[in-house]
């Protein structure tokens, strides 16, 4: 006999169902077609339930778009188990993202409706809090094992500031990329795959 669940699990996967729905409905209508009432229904749960877990629509957006976030992370990590060279996990986790974007459920959610609703502000921190960390660390083992100093980098410095606005270039560059590949689809992804390459080649080679 398996044990009973805790309200915690309970909760988790209420929590979780939820959000799946929410995603799904997103996906196929847009946000502003969607409506909590059709999400708790297709989820087979009731508004209040929903409401008990979130203040409305948009407080579910977040935890959509954080959802996202969390799927590409774990595709990027199987990446970086298989990469030791810091360039080479910038390269290959961009390459992934920019993949992830040719799937218009995912650019409509990320790239569109989410800085619509939210704001270009509280957008951007979400997207700092999932990547920008782990960009800066990678940025700054590149430095470290660069043999020389590539153009683009000259008179950035070598702090950690520097590092970090690099890493925001970075991440800048793979946002505008990405609103490409979503906004002309699927046989973009190399070329931008490609003019990421380059990008970074001309940083740390």
């Amino acid at each position: 006999m398996s044990p009973r669940r805790t309200n915690a699990e309970r909760t988790e996967t209420t929590r979780a169902q939820l959000t799946h729905t929410a995603r799904e409905l997103f996906s196929e209508r847009g946000y502003s077609s969607t409506t909590i009432a059709e999400i708790a229904e297709h989820a087979g749960l009731t508004t209040g339930a929903l409401y008990h877990h979130w203040a409305g629509k948009e407080a579910l957006l977040v935890d959509v778009v954080h959802d996202i976030h969390r799927e590409l992370a774990v595709r990027i990590r199987a990446l970086g188990a298989v990469e030791d060279d810091p360039v080479a996990q910038l390269l290959c986790s961009g390459r992934e993202f920019l993949a992830f974007c040719a799937d218009p459920a995912v650019a409509r959610l990320l790239l569109l409706d989410a800085p619509a609703v939210l704001g270009y502000e509280r957008w951007r921190r979400i997207d700092e809090r999932w990547w920008l960390s782990t960009t800066i660390r990678l940025v700054e083992r590149a430095r470290a094992t660069t043999t020389r100093t590539g153009p683009g980098v000259e008179g950035v410095g070598t702090g950690a500031e520097s590092s970090r606005q690099l890493a925001l270039a970075l991440l800048g560059a793979l946002t505008y990329l990405g609103h490409e590949v979503a906004m002309k689809g699927e046989p973009t992804v190399t070329g931008a795959g490609r003019t990421y390459e380059v990008l970074l080649k001309s940083l740390f080679s």
